[in-house]
């Protein structure tokens, strides 16, 4: 089980579900694209089941997992893949964009954990995989509810691999990447008034998608891609007041362009418009990297500078 398996990670992953020879049942809001994916797996000689769902809706979740187990007869992975953005401040933000980032990203992976224990439980055996982020162990501003809802999801999977010590062939892993070569910065709702970019360095999805393959035959307990996200880490944990002073205007600067963009939910309350898995942003935007990259640069200078 794939869920917001339509574009970034999740779409990269079942292809590399499909190229291992995995039968696969696919979720996320958008019924035309996911469609699609389920036919290109099944290009690669597997089976996909498309079963449009928004993991927000429990019973929606729970019917899905009927779904996959009476067309498959079990279920022995669940990869939870859905995911939204907002950029803003957090007065900016509305109540039900925050809350839906919320829903998405965390309660969206609780349903999806509820229901595959079900089926865990009663065959003592499979693999959880939860998608958390680089921003589930470091904060940064102006994406607050992106950040608390990886916060829980880490918080959420450790909880569980605790819960679940009786049963050892069950198995959470959490997934902790850094910024990803995906739409979803294209899709982000955004309530900062500027266009938004990615700090670079970017990790390819397709490499996500084979670290998510490698844990659902050898779980491991977290994964962080990659060197950067890792020393990100190390400095918020070993020196948060130097984090704190250096990092946040790093992100400020180089998370947004100078154009102006008008505001909105972007695709956080319905389906958005990219369908790929990724965003480009390695090949086309480049320049726009550069950019983003040369204003973090430039705010990491401005908080090393003594403060007066």
């Amino acid at each position: 089980m794939i869920t917001g398996a339509s574009s970034g990670i999740g779409r990269a992953a079942a292809y590399e579900f499909a190229r291992r020879g995995s039968r696969l049942a696919l979720a996320a809001r958008g019924r035309e694209r996911l469609e699609e994916v389920a036919r290109e797996c099944e290009r690669l000689g597997v089976q996909a089941l498309a079963l449009p769902t928004d993991v927000r809706d429990e019973a929606a979740v729970e019917r899905l997992a009927r779904s996959a187990v009476e067309r498959f007869g079990r279920l022995d992975v669940w990869v939870s893949c859905a995911g939204v953005m907002v950029y803003g401040r957090f007065e900016e933000v509305p109540s039900e964009v925050f809350r839906t980032v919320i829903e998405t990203n965390l309660m969206g992976q609780v349903h999806g954990a509820r229901s595959a224990l079900r089926r865990f439980r009663e065959q003592r055996s499979g693999v959880i995989i939860n998608m958390g982020s680089v921003w589930g162990r470091v904060t940064a501003p102006e994406v607050s509810p992106y950040v608390t809802s990886k916060f829980a999801v880490r918080a959420f999977s450790e909880c569980l691999r605790q819960e679940l010590r009786d049963l050892p062939d069950v198995d959470v892993a959490t997934m902790l990447p850094q910024a990803v070569d995906t739409p979803i910065f294209d899709n982000a709702a955004n309530y900062a008034g500027r266009e938004v970019r990615p700090i670079p360095p970017l990790v390819d999805p397709e490499d996500v998608a084979r670290g998510i393959v490698a844990c659902a035959q050898s779980p491991k307990r977290e994964v962080t891609y990659s060197h950067v996200g890792r020393a990100v880490e190390l400095i918020h944990t070993a020196a948060p007041s130097l984090y704190n002073r250096l990092l946040p205007p790093a992100f400020e600067a180089g998370n947004y362009g100078d154009e102006h963009v008008e505001t909105g939910p972007g695709g956080v309350l319905s389906s958005g418009n990219g369908g790929a898995v990724r965003g480009r942003w390695k090949t086309d935007r480049r320049s726009e990297l550069r950019r983003a990259l040369g204003s973090a640069l430039a705010g990491l200078g401005r908080g090393l500078r003594p403060s007066r």
